[in-house]
């Protein structure tokens, strides 16, 4: 994914000097379906850095897809099809190695590679199965289907990876593999990333309670489609120059603290991709913002809003901002 550092040359040449300015940008990227937050999935999402330490989200809305078919071959391979608006998929082969390599319960060390991880997995259909199995292999890796505590058959495909040291079935070696994964393993592009809400949670609890504007979304959200939630680390670096040409970078705003920053990072892609449930900064004079207002008073003349990534599913839209992987604003505060 990439995550840019500051195109120095391109804001000089779009801005006439003197200026000084503050850009954001958004790396650490994740997104995850909603049911992520709650049950079974909500001791884990918690454990995800990237969602502890993320101070932006997106409601998004996205194409539904589903499985028409998954299952584990006898070579721990899953072979699944997709549905889509009743058109199937042909079919496809991913190795379980390739799907669990990132796993925090999988030994880099003696695994650092995912066919290294294959070459071990032996597919078991119980526990005492894959215990007769370590008899014999005692290195062995046992991949155990289940339906889960949570029927989601034709969204996610659900198994236990057994180890030497964690033989039993159960909830922490319990994986569920859901279809939108897939799709970006392979690829497919579903078309529509359109942002219905952008909001900060500068805690925990802000990523995790009841909100109202998900609840919404997955009201007025039509059959053929589901709700996602983006996550995102703002970055902040800056630029100054009276004549264009020697550049220094101030560090004052670092004073305004990252409760600040993250507000004024919002407001700019609130004003920019203008969400359809968001209310303030849309359609305003950034300039009259009382949230940019203490970059005015430290001087700077502008402020440069950027979304860029490079896979196809962070290629966001909303109904007045077309549809780009790659989103970028200069906003004039003077």
């Amino acid at each position: 994914m990439r995550e840019p550092l500051m195109n120095t040359q391109g804001a000089i040449d779009m801005i006439t000097p003197p200026f000084k300015l503050l850009k954001s940008h958004l790396v650490d990227a994740f997104f995850i379906t909603t049911e992520k937050l709650y049950r079974e999935f909500e001791d884990v999402i918690k454990s995800v850095e990237r969602f502890q330490s993320g101070r932006i989200y997106f409601i998004t809305k996205r194409k539904k897809i589903r499985f028409k078919s998954a299952r584990l071959t006898k070579d721990c391979e899953v072979e699944f099809k997709f549905s889509d608006q009743g058109a199937f998929s042909s079919a496809h082969r991913i190795p379980v190695s390739v799907l669990m390599h990132g796993a925090s319960d999988v030994n880099k060390v003696h695994f650092p590679r995912p066919e290294a991880l294959q070459n071990y997995m032996r597919l078991v259909d119980s526990e005492k199965m894959y215990k007769e199995i370590l008899i014999k292999y005692p290195n062995a890796v046992g991949v155990l289907p289940t339906g889960g505590s949570i029927k989601r058959n034709d969204r996610a495909f659900t198994f236990h990876l057994l180890l030497p040291i964690d033989q039993t079935p159960s909830d922490k070696n319990r994986h569920s593999i859901f279809a939108h994964q897939l799709l970006r393993l392979f690829a497919i592009d579903e078309g529509k990333y359109e942002i219905l809400y952008i909001g900060k949670a500068m805690e925990l609890a802000d990523r995790t309670d009841g909100h109202s504007y998900i609840q919404q979304a997955h009201a007025e959200c039509p059959d053929d489609e589901e709700i996602f939630l983006y996550f995102f680390t703002p970055q902040y670096e800056s630029m100054a120059s009276r004549d264009g040409s020697i550049l220094v970078r101030p560090k004052d705003y670092k004073k305004l603290g990252e409760n600040k920053l993250v507000l004024i990072a919002e407001a700019a892609l609130i004003n920019y991709f203008a969400p359809e449930f968001n209310v303030h900064h849309k359609g305003s004079d950034i300039k009259k913002s009382k949230t940019l207002s203490p970059l005015k008073k430290m001087g700077y003349t502008h402020f440069v809003s950027e979304c860029i990534f490079d896979e196809y599913d962070y290629a966001f839209e909303t109904a007045s901002v077309l549809k780009n992987k790659d989103h970028a604003k200069i906003f004039e505060l003077i």
